[in-house]
């Protein structure tokens, strides 16, 4: 009779250490989602960042060109150089273009980088939910698992309580 006592409170312990296993592997899993939410919202903000920069970028490089055109207006006019005309007028039209190439790889690179940056942050905010979805299962099967135990070592007693002392009917 001990022996049966005795096996139905390892039934029971085990199954409640299946449910505090679970448990923990639940809160794991929340744990996880938490910091993978936290990281799409930096994710987010350094998209923002990003296309911040990138704005201030392309103007002071913009600001940059207009000053060089400038020296070369200056530099030329001073010289007497036609700027109407010519080599010199293709000069001011090459730097110009030139200018604009750049800053428009400036927009397109920084566009680029929060792209990729917003993408991130789509995928940790997925990988957020996985884990928030683990944690649901842990629950459901560690409490499955801990009922299964239960059946299972409690069924086992009785088979043996029948055998020992015959069938209950």
């Amino acid at each position: 009779m001990c022996a049966m006592a005795l096996a139905r409170i390892g039934t029971a312990v085990s199954a409640i250490g299946q449910m505090q296993a679970a448990s923990a592997q639940a809160k794991m899993a929340n744990y996880q989602a938490q910091i993978a939410n936290m990281n799409a919202q930096i994710a987010e903000e350094e998209a923002k960042s990003t296309l911040d920069a990138g704005a201030r970028e392309e103007q002071q490089h913009r600001m940059k060109v207009a000053m060089l055109k400038g020296n070369q207006r200056a530099a030329m006019a001073a010289n007497n150089v036609d700027l109407g005309s010519g080599s010199p007028l293709e000069v001011l039209i090459d730097t110009a273009y030139a200018g604009e190439m750049d800053a428009l790889t400036i927009r397109t690179n920084t566009n680029r980088n929060a792209y990729n940056k917003r993408g991130e942050a789509a995928n940790l905010r997925a990988q957020s939910q996985l884990y928030k979805m683990e944690a649901k299962q842990a629950r459901t099967g560690g409490m499955l698992s801990a009922l299964g135990t239960l059946a299972s070592g409690f069924g086992d007693a009785y088979g043996k309580y029948g055998s020992t002392f015959g069938k209950i009917a």
